[in-house]
């Protein structure tokens, strides 16, 4: 029975090629966009899940209070990890780690390389199950000259050789010994790095370090506990750790499960309120949306072709057949060609997948060798052809067959009502995706073109590292001389990265109660003419003023000097801590960390040229290109060490739209395909209009109906089918995107044009599908509709 059910689909399918190609193509394309999606899903969802114990590791968290709010961020002081394991029970193990000083030249004989790495405590491999080719966990961090590198890097330096022993150069000064190799790390890892150095070695680096208080945030913080059911008296004992060992320090600290740190990274007020998670919900629901869309299409397709099954259904009636093997037969033959799609589907995605990739900038790869996965996407296959052709199977089978063989074609219930509210469903969706898609392309130039307070073009950052850190002056003033540069000047960070940041400034007037977070950002000479950034009053920083370079003076930027209430901030003299400081320069605000958070008032010491980076303003009267060969030439002559390393600001500064830009891109690229489907289905409904009113138009033809008088009349259904869909996903979009802007301090207001835009193009769209098979039918020859009568 089975056999002859398959056969007999396959005929069917088989017999209507075009038809089955456009139902295959169909749900193909709707699987391959529902597929390609969960891919990136799971790639996200699985971040940080390679390692063993994952569900007892926690990074430790730290809010701080101020202005009316609680500021949560992942730095603690330098004692946390001693302390914890000293004060919690359940604490197996407490590491430190640093990401952000690690990068360093590597050199192994004659050859130099500049990598990614981190410093860590020793028991940072015990926590993290990191596998290793060579070497074990346990001793690898043990010597303070030790280092742990990839195997993609044992690679890179060796070759062949055994890179274990071998002694390294870090930035050519300190001789390391390799005491351990590990596996390459995946992608989807919160940690990326391509070594590891032990801690010792950063404060080595850094001296400040080893004396650092409570008070003093910049280290991560890793504690194992024994299970995760110890959590809450954990952070018991942690919430007042930093006040016991530090009086009036209102910190407080708290264990955030690792496993947790990638989706759910926003905090408001203490408490995480989402992050990435928001935006995989969302994939998640478009990837099913499309896949039902797809769903949808097939049963309009199906039962737009029922008249040719109708007789077929009273035959086999008559002779005996019962309503459960029709079901049957129907529904075999939307499995057939469900699984035909899938196999389609597959193959779409796989040569989909590097342009794929490409787009989202990580390597998302079928896991050919998982059953698993193999058993869902067959899953994903059967459940959809039984979910597609479940209607249609039970629409056909119930066709009476005494009205079906007198040519009544009609099911037990009424199939059109039915289709009429998938399109509507369709197109609803189809509107709220184009919506959508204008709301967040416009929110993202909004922000774009909002000032970013300095001029990004033409401005380049060279990182201050080997020679170039007792050569910086001399670069400067050979680059000024050159002509390749008009201004140049030392920054303590990129212009681009937040960073450090204080509450301990006090000014004339501060009330006691008041705490005011403020940036802190370091600068040499001639930093606003470097910046672009606009001096709204006093001076720059110069050589020529002791007083700057004695670290007695400051610049505010205009957040600052309204916090402060400062009518005439020039010569204002304000504390930062202990140091009195005068106020030399008020300069006006500048995008320094997120471009959609509100700029923090900011105050800005002189760094004379020590700091972490050379900003050069381009000299515009020559080209880009002569510009940067003679930087290269200058760097290479200074640092020669050191491969040269330039860095475009405006590039830089564009990777901070990066993940709305994600988000728009996928929503177009897949709100398209949605679309796409849904012309599908109504191209299909259209057909079956068409079909039905066959004779109706013969008739109408003969008696003079024009072309367009009979392209109206089959299309105006459809049109309102559309405008019905427009009026319910307007509302719908509205508290959606709307919900979704909320999250941005500076944004845009939803604007009717939007919706406007959106159930215009969705209405041009419908036309263009509907009108090909309306001008058909209006076209044809009526003698041949009506000949049968």
């Amino acid at each position: 029975m089975l056999k002859n059910y398959f056969k007999i689909a396959w005929r069917n399918i088989a017999k209507h090629k075009g038809f089955s190609l456009i139902n295959a193509g169909g749900l193909a394309l709707g699987m391959a966009s529902c597929l390609l999606l969960l891919l990136y899903v799971s790639y996200h969802l699985n971040y940080d899940k390679q390692f063993k114990n994952i569900d007892n590791i926690y990074l430790v968290e730290n809010n701080q209070p101020g202005d009316g709010k609680i500021y949560t961020f992942a730095a603690t002081p330098r004692l946390a990890a001693a302390t914890i394991k000293t004060e919690v029970p359940d604490a197996v193990r407490a590491v430190r780690v640093i990401t952000y000083t690690a990068e360093g030249l590597l050199t192994y004989k004659n050859n130099s390389f500049k990598k990614s790495g981190l410093f860590a405590d020793d028991g940072f491999f015990d926590i993290f199950s990191y596998h290793f080719i060579k070497g074990t966990a346990a001793s690898a961090l043990k010597s303070p000259n030790s280092i742990i590198i990839t195997k993609k890097l044992a690679k890179t330096l060796f070759g062949d050789e055994d890179p274990m022993n071998k002694i390294v150069k870090r930035n050519n000064q300190l001789p390391l010994t390799v005491t351990g190799v590990i596996d390459d790390l995946p992608a989807n890892a919160s940690f990326q790095f391509e070594f590891v150095l032990p801690w010792v070695m950063f404060e080595d680096a850094n001296p400040w370090a080893k004396n650092g208080g409570w008070g003093s945030n910049f280290a991560r913080t890793v504690v194992q506990l024994k299970n995760p059911s110890a959590l809450a008296r954990a952070n018991g004992i942690m919430k007042n750790m930093v006040e016991r060992h530090n009086d009036g320090n209102k910190n407080q600290l708290f264990l955030y499960p690792f496993s947790k740190l990638h989706l759910y990274s926003e905090f408001v007020d203490g408490k995480p309120v989402g992050g990435m998670i928001s935006q995989i919900k969302l994939f998640i629901t478009l990837a099913f949306c499309i896949l039902l869309v797809a769903c949808i299409n097939f049963m309009n397709l199906s039962t737009a072709r029922s008249e040719e099954r109708a007789k077929e259904v009273g035959i086999r009636k008559a002779i005996g057949s019962n309503r459960a093997s029709l079901v049957s037969q129907f529904i075999a033959e939307s499995v057939i060609l469900s699984l035909l799609s899938t196999a389609i589907a597959i193959g779409i995605v796989i040569a989909s997948l590097p342009y794929f990739n490409n787009l989202l900038g990580i390597q998302l790869a079928l896991p050919y060798t998982s059953l698993p996965t193999w058993l869902a996407i067959l899953g994903i296959g059967l459940l959809t052809g039984i979910l597609a052709g479940s209607y249609p199977a039970f629409y056909l089978s119930s066709f009476e067959p005494i009205k079906v063989l007198k040519g009544v074609f009609k099911g037990g219930g009424s199939a059109l009502p039915i289709r009429k509210v998938l399109v509507v469903l369709q197109f609803g969706l189809a509107v709220f995706l184009i919506t959508a898609t204008i709301c967040i392309y416009r929110q993202i130039k909004f922000v774009q073109e909002k000032s970013a307070g300095f001029d990004k073009n033409n401005l380049v950052e060279i990182p201050i590292e080997g020679d170039l850190q007792k050569n910086t002056e001399v670069l400067i003033n050979q680059l000024k001389t050159s002509g390749a540069v008009t201004n140049a000047s030392v920054f303590s960070q990129s212009i681009t990265e937040n960073g450090n940041n204080t509450w301990g400034v006090s000014w004339p007037g501060k009330r006691d109660d008041e705490t005011i977070l403020f940036d802190v950002f370091r600068a040499g000479n001639d930093f606003t003419k470097t910046a672009g950034v606009k001096l709204l009053s006093g001076r720059e920083f110069s050589q020529a003023y002791p007083a700057d370079t004695a670290g007695k003076t400051v610049m505010l930027n205009e957040s600052a000097a309204k916090v402060m209430k400062l009518k005439s901030p020039i010569g204002t003299l304000i504390k930062w801590g202990d140091t009195e400081l005068t106020v030399v320069g008020v300069y006006k605000d500048f995008v320094w960390g997120s471009p959609y958070e509100k700029t923090r008032p900011m105050l800005t010491q002189y760094g004379g040229n020590s700091g972490a980076t050379i900003d050069l303003r381009l000299n515009q009267n020559r080209s880009i290109t002569a510009n940067i060969e003679t930087i290269n030439k200058g760097l290479k002559s200074l640092n020669p060490a050191y491969p040269p390393t330039i860095k475009f600001v405006d590039s830089d500064f564009e990777k901070k739209f990066q993940n709305e830009k994600l988000l728009a891109t996928l929503s177009n690229l897949f709100g398209g395909l949605a679309i796409i489907i849904s012309c599908l289905g109504l191209f299909g409904l259209a057909a079956y209009a068409a079909e039905q009113r066959v004779k109706e138009i013969g008739v109408r033809k003969v008696l003079g109906a024009t072309v367009f008088n009979l392209t109206t009349l089959l299309s105006k259904d459809f049109l309102m089918l559309v405008g019905i869909a427009i009026v319910i996903a307007v509302p719908v979009s509205v508290w959606a995107l709307n919900k979704w802007l909320q999250k941005f301090e500076y944004r845009i207001t939803l604007s009717w044009w939007m919706l406007a835009l959106a159930g215009l193009i969705t209405v041009i769209i419908a036309i263009a599908t509907v009108s090909y098979q309306a001008i058909k039918a209006a076209l044809a020859n009526p003698v041949k509709s009506l000949r049968s009568e």
